[in-house]
């Protein structure tokens, strides 16, 4: 089993993934962190023991914090998880579009240019990721210092520059605008972080369009995202363009050290090799 790969925990008929996520880690500026990526359904009991067991286990690794994800209409495993001191951060929407069927540039044929970002863009993409995005299950955690939830996109969109991912970006007058990461497999597409300037009025939808009407053009089927619910402007802007809802999800976190995430941390060095890529998955947010 590789470093990375899902840890099974087991009890009474309820099985519990769980895996470190140092990328995680490295961000917000902590030893350790895991998340849970899979969690059977099952009796309250059965549940609070796997969980129990879960944070046994967890423990060896110095862990700050725990995260997860599961459906909203999984209310069993929900209160479970309230029970076990998962606080209740996020709620987002995933969603997906067929770009065969809708022509983003039928949508708004304002579209502008995008290109693909370089080495060279790395101090701007870290910047503008740090004032566009604002949305995620650690941005939207109160125990968690903002400065933390920016540091760690900070060197997520930098990395993305020399791993799988692509960073798509628009210009203004020289000026970096607006980006776009995402990860491509074959016809279908994740797009991840994406912001534009809030300086420069109505660009998002322009930025969309332009990102959306490329990938049609080359060849791609389906194009996915998730987007917070709490950021009802961007999920505005992808119903326009219409996206649909694939699920409802809740986002949760578990703090075993609070105090390592509640106070500040300075915004880190960051450069195109930074080693802080996800693997491939298409849960990232």
């Amino acid at each position: 089993m590789a470093a990375l790969d899902p840890v099974p925990v087991s009890v009474d008929g309820v099985t519990v993934r769980w895996r470190p996520t140092p990328w995680d880690a490295r961000g917000l500026a902590v030893a350790a962190t895991v998340e849970l990526v899979a969690i059977d359904d099952g009796a309250p009991a059965a549940l609070a023991a796997a969980l129990a067991a879960v944070d046994r286990a967890v423990a060896p690794t110095g862990a700050a914090l725990a995260t997860t994800r599961v459906g909203a209409e999984r209310t069993g495993v929900r209160a479970a998880l309230a029970a076990a001191g998962y606080l209740h951060v996020e709620t987002s929407h995933a969603l997906t579009l067929d770009v065969r069927t809708h022509d983003p540039r039928a949508v708004y044929r304002r579209a502008v240019a995008v290109e693909d970002a370089g080495p060279a863009d790395a101090a701007a993409l870290a910047e503008l990721v740090a004032t566009s995005f604002a949305y995620s299950r650690f941005h939207e955690d109160p125990r968690i210092h903002r400065s933390r939830a920016v540091a760690r996109y900070r060197r997520w969109i930098v990395a993305s520059l020399t791993g799988d991912d692509r960073v798509w970006i628009h210009r203004h007058r020289g000026q970096l605008a607006a980006v776009m990461s995402f990860r491509r497999d074959g016809a279908r597409v994740q797009l991840y972080l994406g912001g534009t300037q809030a300086a420069l009025g109505p660009l998002a939808p322009m930025f969309w369009a332009g990102v959306l009407g490329r990938m049609r053009d080359e060849g791609v089927a389906e194009v996915s995202t998730r987007v917070s619910l709490a950021n009802q402007p961007a999920l505005r802007l992808h119903q326009a363009f219409g996206f649909t809802l694939a699920s409802e999800d809740v986002g949760y976190t578990r703090l075993y050290d609070p105090p390592s995430l509640a106070g500040p941390v300075a915004a880190p060095e960051v450069g195109p090799g930074e080693p802080a890529a996800p693997p491939r998955t298409a849960e990232r947010t």
